[in-house]
């Protein structure tokens, strides 16, 4: 990948941290995907580059295609292990358009039928999720367990030959 950020932004990026490693359900070369320890609705899940970048911007096609592969399988396996066809993306990059963590990363959100008064109230829980990720004690997040018990559904569903591409 091009243009790894090594200095102090990595050191204290919470998807740089190896208790990230905890969250994944799914992995390619340069990419995983997490789910959210603070999720927004069931499923609620992000794809992160494997190292410190910061920006969508500068993946070569090579890389781009393995973000957009490993995305599709994200969102088939969330979609089987939630039950739904339904479901949001979102990328910020840089505080002018909503990003908190210097780490680029993909929101994928699996949505239900009335999950939400309306179909666009998920982007402004998104943004206020990311705010603060691990410094805020106001949110939700889950314990241990239920992240052990969540993460390891999504393996098994991961695991399933008709998962991947």
């Amino acid at each position: 990948m091009t243009k790894e950020v090594n200095n102090q932004a990595s050191i204290s990026c919470p998807f740089c941290s190896p208790d990230i490693n905890d969250c994944i359900f799914l992995e390619s070369e340069n990419f995983k995907v997490i789910y959210n320890i603070a999720p927004v609705l069931p499923g609620h899940s992000l794809v992160i580059p494997v190292n410190h970048f910061t920006s969508f911007v500068e993946l070569d096609e090579e890389q781009l295609l393995e973000f957009m592969q490993i995305t599709q399988e994200g969102i088939r396996i969330l979609c089987n292990a939630f039950n739904t066809d339904a479901f949001d993306l979102s990328l910020q990059e840089k505080p002018e358009a909503g990003q908190t963590i210097e780490h680029l990363h993909l929101h994928i959100v699996p949505r239900l039928k009335n999950d939400l008064p309306r179909p666009g109230d998920w982007y402004p829980l998104v943004h206020k999720n990311d705010d603060n990720i691990i410094e805020n004690e106001k949110r939700r997040r889950l314990s241990d367990k239920e992240m052990e018990i969540i993460v390891d559904k999504l393996r098994a569903v991961a695991a399933k030959p008709e998962m991947r591409v």
